[in-house]
């Protein structure tokens, strides 16, 4: 079996794709992974990097650039310092792919992938443009004041997507998320998923959680937590939304298992915390937890996903 995976990055985000993209191969040893990446402005070395991790494991990695006036009048709207322009280059996926590939799964590069993506792969779309998961943010009823549809239709988060490219093109999407970005621009605030969710409300199959395990989902303030706790125990998507587990002030209870896959790629050992200034910073922000004087902020007891023999 071929699992074609799709992904946009730019330089500043290899080594993070990277670490991603060997968690896939190494999770999925019954499949050929074919990896396809939209991204602007990598170098010889960094397109090598990828496609020899690939190679490793039987895999594929292909390239694609998309012309940089697609993203003309584009701007990144919710402030995060992990986030650029090509983050808008998943609209038009069904654009540059190639005609006879029908079906792709789209990932970030803040995830893991701990388990089989065969069942996501094969999963039945019901005529729906996208598979996806809700939003960890779903709830929040101002998100649907501003882009203007009924909240019963829900969010999804863009993270990971299951993506029909025959609908996409027979209903022509890249074009038309460049035209509602410029018709309503006031309307978007987390940038490409919010125009795919304006453009898809509706029309969404659903997948279960463990498909895109967001960090929102293991706060304490996450609702749902005991309607999903089986499928947040076992997830097969970890989802590093939010603070990142390569940042130092990173508190995921799951963040460890970045740097477990991190070794299998060119960065193996680096780590923020190896500074001794990042890691004294990182121990006075856990203090206060320690001492019981600030709640804890995730819940506790959450199992850290254990990596297949050969993962």
């Amino acid at each position: 079996m071929t699992i074609h995976i799709a992904f946009n990055i730019d330089h500043a985000y290899v080594r993070f794709c990277s670490v991603t993209l060997v968690s896939i191969l190494r999770s999925n040893p019954q499949a050929k992974v074919v990896a396809h990446i939209l991204s602007r402005g990598l170098t010889a070395s960094d397109k090598q990097v990828l496609q020899q991790l690939a190679a490793q494991y039987n895999g594929e990695a292909h390239f694609y650039e998309p012309d940089e006036s697609l993203l003309e009048g584009f701007r990144i709207h919710a402030s995060s310092s992990h986030i650029s322009l090509v983050t808008y280059y998943r609209c038009m996926l069904a654009d540059y792919l190639p005609a006879s590939l029908h079906r792709v799964i789209y990932l970030d590069s803040d995830l893991l992938v701990t388990g089989s993506l065969t069942p996501f792969w094969q999963m039945p779309m019901q005529g729906a443009p996208v598979a996806a998961v809700v939003d960890a943010a779903a709830d929040d009823h101002t998100r649907y004041k501003v882009l203007c549809y009924p909240e019963a239709d829900s969010y999804f988060n863009a993270g990971v997507l299951l993506i029909d490219l025959d609908w996409w093109r027979a209903n022509n999407v890249g074009q038309r998320c460049i035209d509602y970005y410029r018709a309503h621009p006031e309307r978007i605030r987390f940038n490409d998923q919010d125009l795919l969710n304006s453009l898809f409300h509706g029309q969404v199959c659903w997948a279960p959680l463990r498909y895109n395990a967001q960090e929102g989902f293991y706060r304490q303030r996450y609702a749902h937590y005991s309607q999903h706790k089986a499928e947040l125990n076992h997830p097969v998507v970890v989802h590093y939304t939010n603070r990142k587990p390569w940042d130092w002030d990173s508190l995921h209870p799951m963040r460890q298992l970045f740097f477990h896959y991190q070794q299998y790629t060119p960065w193996r050992g680096r780590n923020i915390l190896h500074n001794p200034l990042w890691l004294v910073a990182r121990w006075l922000k856990l203090l206060p937890y320690t001492l019981h004087l600030r709640k804890a902020r995730y819940r506790r007891g959450i199992p850290l996903p254990q990596p297949a023999a050969n993962a």
